[in-house]
């Protein structure tokens, strides 16, 4: 994102954010296609529309140090950039500039760009032709449909769109420009440290920042000069990525030629840091293979941690900016603030490297938390997660979003799929481990037998071994557990009923000895865990 070092410098400016115009957008009558629905999802700086088979992107009328969007004049040239910079990878997506007239409470898409009759035009949009969601890059993830063939295809579509992008000018690509964007960035998350970045991590991030740089201004110089600069997407992230043929990359940074012109390691490392980030370590390594032969670039490798740091940071940031948002649904600001932390212990992996290959144990019962704390321990150690959640859906060769039929202890959740759940945790767990890597596991091992596998398993192969029990208060786990029953992208089944049913039966893992034991309140704030497992693990780092 953009420079300055102002306290309201990320901060949107007081401008009306157009409420009337958002409840005629989510009418189907506003549309000339007529929608059976239209669904919201919002940004930061963007409406998004999901009208049936098209999809209309409206910018919020928001000024940020980064961005300016508080006139309509420059909402429209924005849409229009958008458009003109998204067909580079995305032609047949990206349909053009739409105006949406407005006559009271009413308002109207219009199919025409100039407008049409009396109506004035009150805003613009971008419509695009609507993408297939099981097809992007982030949903074929979560079903485990991506391997190193897909990444190799994704590299070489980048590889042929870098090599056609053109080549960055000094201003943007230069040593001092570069070192100057990725400090300038970092600076503007300065008022809100102690929010979701601690004032010690952003210490430690900031110096590793600083040397780094030292370090490796020739490089940095050298890239420059090699014509590895360029004017590139900007914001490569998995959902932004269709595996369709040929791949489609849609949603680029259209408001700063800055920040889209980067080194390509730059964008390599951003979508290598989200794929980590999705707990797919071994794919963003894949990728990163793939492009680096592709591109004949053997100094990619020594780049990555401190663009990965940067990007990471990035999407902190902007998760910091969504959490305070008041026109984002509650729920919708707590996920982004635990996203927002999950990101900055990410960075601060890249800059202080990885803990030694380890196993770590989440359990706990029901709506406890596990999958929060998996998902914030692995972005600070980068090891892999392995869920029971998932690996018994996959087991049963059902999406992994699909509701399950059957009861407790009924159909997949059955005593003998349970089994098979757990022995295929521990296979997968064990390849992990004996390759050299680390591994989470994700189970509510409710009872000791569950647990002997694993630990057995880390003892046979000398790893160390933490087990974090996962607890909150009754009252938060039936909230989550009700909020969890209506999202559609939650892989567990379990409702209040199972909860119950686990408090009964769960089994503290006291078979381990204090020193590999740790508890998570998760209805607490969790900054400090990821520093207590690290304690616990030891400050070996690799």
């Amino acid at each position: 994102m953009g420079s300055g070092t102002r306290r309201d410098s990320i901060r949107r400016t007081d401008v009306p954010l157009q409420p009337s115009l958002v409840r005629g957008l989510l009418r189907p009558e506003a549309y000339a296609e007529r929608p059976g629905t239209v669904e919201l999802r919002q940004t930061h700086i963007s409406w998004v529309f999901l009208a049936d088979g098209f999809v209309y992107k409206v910018k919020k009328p928001v000024r940020f140090e980064f961005l300016d969007y508080s006139t309509l004049g420059r909402r429209l040239f924005f849409c229009r950039e958008e458009v003109r910079l998204n067909r580079r990878l995305a032609p047949d997506v990206y349909l053009g500039t739409v105006p949406i007239l407005g006559r009271g409470e009413e308002v109207r898409v219009c199919s025409r760009p100039e407008g049409e009759g009396h109506w004035p035009v009150v805003e613009y949009a971008v419509r695009m032709r609507r993408l297939p969601a099981e097809r992007l890059l982030d949903a074929r993830l979560s079903e485990g449909l991506v391997g190193r063939a897909e990444m190799a295809a994704v590299a070489a579509r980048l590889v042929n769109f870098h090599e056609a992008a053109p080549v960055g000018r000094g201003e943007f690509g230069s040593a001092a420009a570069v070192v100057n964007t990725v400090r300038s960035d970092f600076l503007e998350m300065m008022p809100h440290v102690g929010e979701t970045l601690s004032k010690r991590e952003a210490g430690d991030i900031e110096r590793f920042y600083a040397a780094f740089a030292d370090a490796n201004g020739e490089l940095l110089g050298r890239r420059f000069a090699e014509g590895r600069i360029r004017e590139g997407h900007g914001d490569l992230r998995a959902e932004h990525i269709c595996l369709v043929d040929p791949i489609v990359v849609f949603d680029c940074v259209e408001f700063s030629e800055r920040l889209r012109t980067v080194d390509v390691a730059s964008e390599i490392a951003f979508l290598a840091m989200d794929l980590d980030f999705l707990g797919e370590p071994a794919l963003a390594e894949d990728l990163v293979s793939a492009y680096a032969k592709a591109a004949h670039d053997d100094d990619l490798r020594r780049l990555l941690p401190f663009y990965g740091c940067y990007r990471a940071c990035v999407r902190g940031k902007v998760e910091t900016l969504k959490s305070g948002e008041s026109e984002v649904p509650p729920r919708e600001r707590v996920q982004a603030r635990l996203r927002a932390r999950r990101y900055f212990r990410l960075a601060l992996r890249y800059a202080l490297g990885a803990p030694r290959p380890a196993l770590i144990l989440v359990c706990g019962p029901a709506g406890t938390g596990k999958s929060t704390v998996a998902r914030l321990v692995a972005a600070d150690t980068g090891f892999p997660i392995r869920s029971s959640d998932v690996v018994r859906k996959r087991l049963a060769g059902i999406p992994v979003t699909a509701r399950a039929s059957g009861g407790y202890l009924e159909g997949i959740y059955r005593p003998e799929f349970s089994r098979r759940t757990y022995d295929r945790l521990l296979e997968e767990t064990g390849r992990l481990l004996r390759s050299g890597r680390g591994a989470i596991v994700e189970a509510t091992f409710l009872e000791r037998v569950h647990r002997r596998p694993f630990v057995d398993l880390a003892r046979a192969l000398r790893v160390p071994l933490v087990v974090v029990e996962c607890r909150a208060g009754e009252a938060e786990v039936l909230r989550r557990l009700d909020e969890r029953a209506s999202d559609p992208e939650e892989p567990s089944d379990a409702g209040r009923d199972v909860y119950f049913r686990h408090t009964q039966v769960f089994e503290p893992p006291t078979e381990v000895p204090p020193a590999e034991r740790l508890v998570a309140e998760t209805d607490r704030d969790l900054e400090a865990l990821p520093d207590e497992l690290r304690s616990l693990l030891g400050s070996t780092r690799q």
